[in-house]
């Protein structure tokens, strides 16, 4: 289930990044006259700069979880073993996630593009415009968008969560470490000197009192 909820995370953080990275390269080729006469986008990219947020946002958030799923609570080992078992999306196949992935990218570039129009006419603009070339070839950029960014998204995702993973330990190490030092340190000022262990007059473990010195 786990495992589950880390892929589904994965393709949605693919997803919106393909669609952001992608939409304002698509809208100018057009823009330019690349694909013919014709309007095929709404000439804005206000919407690039939030969703690109949105991707960084989704990205932090999937690192922090498997990050956290690796570490052990309470453990500071992170051995050989522990070191291979670290798997993202970037080492397991990637091939039978695409489909979902670029349904995902199709969702939210709906979804953000139809946002913009609403924000900067007033009204959805309709048709095919938020694709932003014609139907074949904007559906073909975003499909190679999509399969590219699934294997750079996948390698950065592993690269960050080994290094999230590797400061976490370094912090615990250092934090744990100066915890115990202020223990030892406060066990040796509570401890009693090996002369007042040693020495029944300068303790309550004699029964007697000390001698009276005679003038």
């Amino acid at each position: 289930m786990e495992r589950l909820g880390f892929r589904g995370l994965f393709c949605l953080v693919v997803a919106v990044s393909a669609a952001t990275l992608a939409n304002p390269f698509v809208e100018s080729a057009a823009n330019l006259g690349w694909f013919g006469r014709g309007s095929f986008t709404d000439h804005s990219n206000l919407d690039v700069l939030p969703a690109l947020l949105c991707a960084a946002a989704l990205g932090l958030f999937y690192v922090c979880l498997r990050a956290r799923s690796i570490i052990a609570p309470g453990s500071l080992a992170f051995d050989r073993q522990l070191r291979d078992s670290l798997r993202t999306c970037a080492s397991k196949p990637i091939l039978p996630l695409l489909p979902a992935i670029f349904a995902a990218e199709l969702i939210v570039l709906f979804s953000m593009e139809t946002l913009e129009q609403i924000a900067v006419t007033g009204h959805p603009l309709g048709g095919i415009i938020w694709l932003g070339a014609p139907a074949a070839i904007g559906l073909v950029l975003h499909g190679i968008a999509c399969v590219v960014m699934a294997y750079v998204v996948a390698r950065a995702l592993e690269s960050l969560t080994r290094a999230a993973v590797d400061l976490a330990l370094f912090v615990c190490a250092i934090f744990l470490e100066e915890t115990c030092d202020a223990r030892l340190t406060h066990k040796a000022f509570d401890e009693p000197g090996a002369t007042a262990r040693t020495n029944p007059l300068a303790s309550h473990s004699a029964n007697r009192a000390p001698p009276i010195l005679c003038a």
